[in-house]
């Protein structure tokens, strides 16, 4: 993995900043990040704040977009975030893997869509689990968004 894509999704917003995920591996449409989070993203009952387990999916989708769509990116695509539903089913404690990959086609309908409309929407899927014990504690999907300025 090179350091400029690592430089991308760990630091390429300020929130992506304050949240600390750092990726673990991508590939073929996939992206891992894993989440230690600080004391102050904590909710009441000692782990990782709802509010921080959605924004570490919607850095995991984004990576997945940066990393299948790296050509359009570069070319001037924003990656937005849609919309998004995700559902906890357990209490995320400890550090969080958030794995994310492409829903769909593998992406030929994005990119005849940001061709040809300017704009695409597409599910990016994410599972979060417990690093210590593997246990799933939530499901995401992401509607993105890639859009030509």
């Amino acid at each position: 993995m090179d350091d400029d894509l690592r430089a991308r999704i760990e630091g390429g917003t300020a929130f992506a900043r304050t949240l600390g995920a750092t990726l673990v591996e991508v590939a073929d449409g996939s992206a891992v990040l894993r989440l230690d989070a600080a004391p102050e993203l904590h909710n009441h009952v000692g782990g990782p704040h709802a509010a921080t387990l959605f924004g570490l999916g919607e850095t995991a989708a984004a990576a997945v977009v940066i990393t299948v769509f790296a050509d359009l990116v570069d070319a001037g695509a924003v990656p937005l975030i849609k919309s998004a539903a995700i559902d906890y089913t357990a209490i995320a404690t400890g550090v969080v893997l958030a794995s994310a990959h492409l829903a769909g086609d593998g992406g030929d309908g994005v990119r005849e869509s940001v061709a040809t409309r300017g704009v695409a929407v597409f599910p990016v899927e994410v599972v979060f689990r417990r690093e210590d014990d593997g246990v799933e504690t939530a499901t995401m999907t992401a509607q993105m968004a890639l859009k030509q300025r």
